[in-house]
């Protein structure tokens, strides 16, 4: 196993994503026509994928649309910049420019960390696949 699929399924068990849990959820129920679309366009005509499955409709569409929740996603990476300013707080023994420090963060952890969020989705969707699955019904 992977250290960050390690690190997920532990956070899991912890109870960390209860919050990504629901906004799965409401991603779901929230653009189900949507995915349904997608699955009857996209995933059968332009990738000639004949009678795919929910599951990989959601998946997908999970990919392309690469946020499950903008609000809550801004959110924690707003906390992840205000982490970063106190640790170059630490390491200056002085206030650090805010400004600097998030710009800074955004180049160089903002993709990064989107991309681990919709690895977590993904991750938490297959844990509870059947429920999520019917959802979409």
């Amino acid at each position: 196993m992977s250290e960050e699929l390690k690190r997920l399924s532990e956070n899991y068990c912890l109870g960390q994503y209860k919050e990504l849990e629901k906004d799965l959820e409401n991603f779901i129920l929230k653009n189900k026509e949507a995915i349904k679309k997608f699955k009857e366009t996209e995933l059968e005509m332009h990738l000639d994928v004949d009678s795919p499955s929910d599951e990989l409709a959601i998946k997908l569409y999970i990919l392309k649309t690469r946020s499950i929740n903008p609000d809550t996603e801004i959110k924690k990476e707003l906390v992840e910049i205000e982490k970063e300013i106190w640790i170059q707080g630490e390491k200056l023994k002085s206030s650090p420019d805010r400004n600097k420090v998030a710009i800074e963060w955004c180049k160089s952890h903002a993709p990064g960390w989107r991309d681990n969020w919709v690895f977590a989705a993904l991750y938490i969707f297959e844990q509870n696949k059947g429920y999520y699955l019917r959802l979409l019904e």
